[in-house]
C-alpha cells in the first residue's frame, strides 16, 4: 500500500503536474508571462557571472533549435492555425496560435532554466554523497547503540525528497521569474532530506 501511494506521488509531482503547467499556463494572456524577465537574468548574472550566464543562454538556443527547430515540431504545431480557411472560425486559429505560441516560449525559459541549474549539478552532487554518507554513519552509531528511528522519519523525508524533486521540475515551466540563487536553496533542502533519509533508513526493530 505504501509503495503504492509513493508511485502515485511519483506520477503527480513528475509527470502530471508538469504536464498540467504545460497544458495550463498558455492560456495566460500576458506575453510577458512567458518571457524571460530582467529579474532573471539579472540573477543569473549576479551568482554566476556573466561568462557562465551567456553559455546558459547559447546552451537553451542550441538545444531549443536543434530539438524543435531542426526536428521541424514547431513548425508541425503551427500548420494549422495557418492554412486559409472559406469560413470564420470566431478567432480560434489565433486563439490555438497565441496558445501554441505560449507553449514554445514556455518550453524554451524551460531549457534556458536547466542550463542556468547545470551549474549546482556538480557540487550538489557532491554535497549529497557527502551528507547521504553522514547520515548512514549516523544510522549505523544509532543501530549499534539500539536506537530507535520513528519510521515516520524515513517516510517523511522519502516523499520530502519526491515533493522537491517534482517542484524543481515544475519550477522549469512556472509562469513567473525564478531566480538564479533558488537552486542554493533547493540543494540545502535536498541535503537536509538525504541526511535524514540515510539516518532513520531501516533503524531499530
Amino acid at each position: 500500500m505504501a509503495g503504492s501511494r509513493f508511485a502515485s506521488h511519483v506520477r503527480v509531482w513528475l509527470i502530471i503536474a508538469p504536464l498540467m503547467i504545460c497544458t495550463l499556463a498558455p492560456f495566460i494572456q500576458d506575453q510577458a508571462a512567458f518571457e524571460i524577465s530582467d529579474a532573471e537574468r539579472a540573477s543569473a548574472e549576479r551568482v554566476l557571472g556573466p561568462d557562465k550566464a551567456d553559455t546558459a543562454v547559447s546552451s537553451a538556443n542550441a538545444r531549443f533549435h536543434k530539438w524543435f527547430i531542426e526536428s521541424g515540431a514547431v513548425k508541425a504545431s503551427f500548420s494549422g492555425s495557418d492554412t486559409p480557411t472559406a469560413f470564420s472560425d470566431g478567432g480560434a486559429s489565433e486563439f490555438g496560435r497565441g496558445w501554441m505560441q505560449h507553449f514554445w516560449l514556455t518550453i524554451y525559459r524551460a531549457l534556458y532554466r536547466a542550463a542556468v541549474a547545470d551549474h549546482w549539478l556538480f557540487g550538489a552532487a557532491v554535497l549529497l554523497l557527502t551528507i547521504f554518507n553522514d547520515g548512514s554513519v549516523s544510522r549505523k552509531i544509532r543501530a549499534a547503540s539500539a536506537g530507535f528511528a520513528n519510521p515516520v522519519s524515513f517516510h517523511v523525508a522519502a516523499h520530502g525528497l519526491m515533493l522537491s524533486f517534482g517542484i524543481c521540475a515544475s519550477a522549469l515551466l512556472l509562469p513567473f521569474s525564478l531566480l538564479a540563487n533558488w537552486w542554493t536553496y533547493v540543494v540545502c533542502l535536498v541535503g537536509l532530506l538525504c541526511w535524514r533519509l540515510a539516518a532513520s533508513f531501516h533503524v531499530g526493530k
